[in-house]
């Protein structure tokens, strides 16, 4: 009866427990604090802050462009501040964190317009990032976005 009583507190000690230890430092839940970071990186993206969002990248960053070629981290900094590159007006939506131990997918929608080189560009774009704690440290490993287009396989019955 003992070893039945003692597994019952261990169990409800464990229960009551788990939402403090879910929330962790600063009260807000492990998906918020990365979709908190995509907020960051995208601010700073809007504003060319080559700084933070230098800051945001792991070291070996890597960038999967909707046509299928891959940037590291330099090539997409240089990218970002080049006098060349302007971002008139971008937004980020339908974003959802899922998170495991220490890594974070975050799926997303990317829609922007601007110019590049003096051609115009408009994206619709559904993003993968992935990112990565490093102790108390999140940085973005890798992200993917591919245009939005019509399914051909889609049927309307």
């Amino acid at each position: 009866m003992r070893g039945l009583a003692a597994m019952c507190i261990t169990v409800m000690g464990c229960l009551l427990w788990t939402p403090t230890i879910a929330v962790g430092q600063g009260g807000a839940r492990p998906s918020e604090q990365v979709a908190t970071l995509v907020a960051q990186f995208d601010s700073a993206w809007n504003r060319k802050d080559t700084a933070t969002v230098s800051r945001l990248l792991a070291p070996r960053y890597q960038y999967f462009t909707s046509l299928g070629a891959v940037r590291a981290r330099g090539p997409m900094l240089q990218f970002l501040g080049s006098p060349e590159y302007a971002l008139e007006h971008a937004q980020r939506s339908e974003v959802a964190v899922s998170r495991t131990g220490p890594v974070a997918v975050v799926s997303s929608r990317w829609q922007g317009r601007g110019a590049y080189q003096g051609k115009r560009f408009v994206d619709d774009q559904r993003c993968g990032q992935v990112w990565l704690q490093a102790q108390a440290t999140w940085q973005m490993v890798s992200e993917h976005c591919v245009q939005i287009v019509p399914d051909p396989w889609a049927t309307s019955e």
